[in-house]
């Protein structure tokens, strides 16, 4: 014997109910407007047995723990609100989807369901109204889910319902079917979902009862009577449901007429709303329902057609992927991480490999090109540049417009950087997506559609801005950050400024005494003797030292002064010369010097130079600890070609490489911020802030490269045929690098 308390736990573990798919859709639909009423959200679940229980189950659960209970949908949607009623839809969807062989069962048909169970709401309540019962919603639901149990029953027994439907049996002999293989009945299962979520008894009553006999219902109270008569109605009026509507709620032929042609419009009017395929069924519904249904052993009918399921699906995918798609751009590393995010999210979503963001510089006043370092169009869109003030770019126009365009080889003429890059991306349509954050434009994303595609879908388009809505924010807020970080730094370099000229006053007094010491010194030897040339040199560095205790404001300084014509390897002689024993032969270190041959002179500041040098050799040396050897390099190589300048001009590089244990990763990322040292008690962590400073300060860069257990190289590019104080002029005037120059770099 089966227990039912047994069959209903099992019930609860089941899993959702299935709901049409074409309500889903509607429903997605519904909620990508945001200005869609909650009134019309739940009209729409109101059409659907599942997704009205999923909302009533939801409303009526322990979570909420109110003190009555809600059997209206629509006042259970408004009190839910917007995004729990989203959260369901998704979720069902969501659910439909991966599970959907657990709803084809051979012999049911989610369509015919959905028919059945809608006709029997709508007749519900057009005849509670012509009898005057009090709650004709009550009536409508209680319709709705007349038949709920069987959904209940073919999610937690498919076997056994299976067998059930391809008996060839009648209504009574499938009842006792459900009793014999599952232990109770679609119509106990119904019921008792009704009373787990406490709604009115009445109505577990009407659906317990639906299957019941004349001679019982006469006996009832309206509510089961209304629904029982529903239930029995089907599209065709006959002479007996005449006399059951008279003798159960004294309904006149006319009236049965009115009502079931009213239903039967209505019905078929929310189909066509909704774009459900489907027509009234044929045959008498109180005739065996395996009459109307495929014979065991025949394949089903899908539950819906399927343009229909792909289409859901589609969106059930898209939902998935914006959602991973939004949590990789909250984890992206920096606005690097973001662009590369959003460039492996269109291969995916929309299969386009072809992006290239324009963004704007600090000023706001030009657009840069900009893509991840593993996009093939990345040399390209180095040297894409607009300014936003002057530029009639239909890339510019979209971001001062913030709307989406397409360029097209018609659209193209007229603005020559338009028709070159659309040439260079090599599409026969490129879609321009602007970026906005805080209401303000971010910048325009250049994607390349695939040859099969002339455009974007309505569903595409609005996914893809999306998307783009959060990339402008990510990018955005690494602004921001950026932004924020130079502030601290400014702030930082200021304390440091104000601290270090109130020592610059003491520190002059025993560095004039030195200088004295070291020109009496000098007199009282020959000119002849070879220590003169050490004293020259100390000479020279306490005056550079005092030069810079004059100007102590190291980190604020608009320029390098003074600047001279210097001799690179002659001066890292020099220094090597000073620092050789002390650092390095003393400690049992080595040194060696490599210069190039006919390495040019360039104008310079020598005392930059030197000071750069001094602090990168004794970086060198404290960090290799004992032992070890360092390599100091000159040679002259020829500028990046990709960097946004009309000329390309040779540069001197200085290379100081050592054989220490490396950097690791949280000392790199910090590598040139002040006051930041590995080193311990004793060191000021200034050294490499002072050299990068100074090494933007000449026009140059600086790279470091570090592996573990290796070494640490520091490499020092400067600019060979053009004075420091000209570099400064044009910094501040960027070069407008044409699309043109940059076609020809990469073609």
């Amino acid at each position: 014997m089966i227990i039912k308390n047994n069959v209903y736990n099992k019930i609860k573990k089941s899993g959702k109910l299935p709901t049409l798919p074409e309500v889903l859709l509607q429903l997605l639909k519904a909620f990508d407007n945001e200005a869609t009423p909650l009134t019309e959200i739940a009209s729409i679940m109101n059409n659907d047995p599942a997704l009205s229980a999923r909302v009533l189950q939801l409303v009526n659960s322990a979570y909420y723990s109110l003190n009555s209970t809600f059997s209206n949908v629509e006042q259970a949607v408004v009190y839910l609100g917007a995004n729990s009623i989203k959260n369901i839809a998704v979720t069902t969807a969501v659910h439909q989807i991966f599970a959907r062989k657990q709803f084809t069962i051979r012999g049911f048909n989610l369509n015919t369901f959905w028919w059945r169970s809608l006709m029997c709401a709508t007749l519900a309540k057009r005849i509670a109204k012509k009898t005057r019962y009090d709650c004709p919603d009550e009536a409508y639901l209680s319709g709705l889910l007349h038949d709920i149990g069987r959904l209940i029953l073919l999610t937690s027994f498919p076997k056994e319902y299976e067998t059930i439907y391809c008996g060839g049996e009648d209504i009574s002999a499938q009842l006792l079917s459900e009793t014999q293989l599952i232990g109770i009945s679609h119509c106990e299962a119904g019921a008792w979902l009704i009373n787990t979520w406490k709604l009115n008894s009445m109505m577990a009553d009407a659906v317990l009862w639906h299957h019941g006999s004349i001679e019982q219902i006469k006996e009832a109270f309206p509510l089961v009577k209304i629904v029982f008569f529903s239930n029995m109605l089907s599209g065709q009026l006959h002479e007996q449901d005449c006399e059951t509507g008279e003798l159960l709620l004294g309904l006149s032929s006319g009236d049965l007429r009115e009502i079931v042609d009213g239903a039967t419009e209505e019905v078929l009017q929310i189909a066509k709303d909704l774009n459900i395929k489907i027509r009234p069924p044929e045959k008498d519904e109180r005739k065996s329902a395996a009459e109307e249904l495929p014979a065991c052993g025949q394949s089903a009918e899908p539950d819906a057609d399927t343009e229909v399921q792909n289409h859901l699906a589609e969106r059930v995918q898209s939902i998935s992927l914006l959602a991973g798609i939004l949590e990789n751009l909250v984890l992206a590393d920096g606005s690097e991480g973001v662009i590369a995010v959003f460039e492996q999210a269109m291969r995916i979503v929309f299969n386009i490999s072809k992006v290239i963001f324009f963004l704007p510089d600090e000023e706001l006043l030009l657009l840069k090109g900009r893509t991840s370092s593993s996009n093939t169009l990345q040399h390209l869109s180095q040297g894409l540049i607009l300014s936003v003030q002057r530029s009639t770019s239909l890339i510019v126009t979209a971001y001062r417009q913030s709307s989406m365009m397409y360029l097209t080889a018609e659209n193209s003429r007229g603005v020559l950087a338009d028709e070159q890059l659309f040439t260079a991306i090599r599409c026969a349509t490129v879609v321009l997506v602007p970026l906005a954050a805080d209401k303000h434009p971010a910048g325009v994303i250049l994607l390349g559609l695939p040859e099969t595609a002339a455009s974007l879908s309505e569903s595409d388009s609005r996914l893809l801005r999306m998307i783009a809505q959060q990339v402008g924010l990510c990018l955005f807020l690494e602004r921001m950050k950026l932004q924020k970080a130079k502030e601290i730094e400014a702030e930082r370099m200021a304390a440091i400024s104000v601290t270090a000229r109130k020592f610059a006053h003491e520190i002059n007094n025993p560095m004039g005494i030195i200088t004295n010491c070291i020109a009496v010194m000098g007199l009282k030897l020959s000119s002849q003797n070879e220590i003169q040339e050490e004293l020259r040199i100390l000479g020279e560095e306490i005056n550079r030292i005092s030069s810079m205790v004059r100007h102590m404001d190291l980190f604020s300084q608009d320029a390098v002064t003074p600047l001279n014509p210097t001799d690179v390897n002659m001066l890292i002689r020099d220094i090597l010369h000073i620092v050789k024993e002390p650092l390095f032969t003393a400690l049992g270190k080595e040194i060696t010097f490599r210069p190039e041959t006919g390495l040019p002179r360039i104008t310079t500041s020598s005392d930059a130079l030197k000071q750069i040098m001094l602090n990168l050799l004794k970086n060198a040396s404290e960090g290799m600890g004992s032992g070890g050897s360092v390599e100091v390099r000159t040679a002259v190589v020829s500028k990046n070609p990709y960097e946004n300048s009309t000329r390309q001009e040779d540069e001197i590089e200085i290379a100081v490489e050592d054989t220490g244990p490396g950097l690791p990763e949280h000392v790199m990322k910090n590598l040139y911020k002040p006051l930041v040292t590995t080193k311990g008690n004793g060191h000021s962590g200034l050294g490499l802030s002072i050299v990068y400073k100074l090494v933007k300060d000449l026009g140059g860069s600086i790279i470091c490269s570090s592996i573990p257990a290796e070494g640490t190289k520091f490499s020092i590019r400067l600019p060979a045929g053009k004075k420091v104080r000209e570099k400064k002029k044009l910094s501040g005037a960027p070069n407008m690098y044409s699309v043109d120059s940059a076609i020809k770099d990469v073609y």
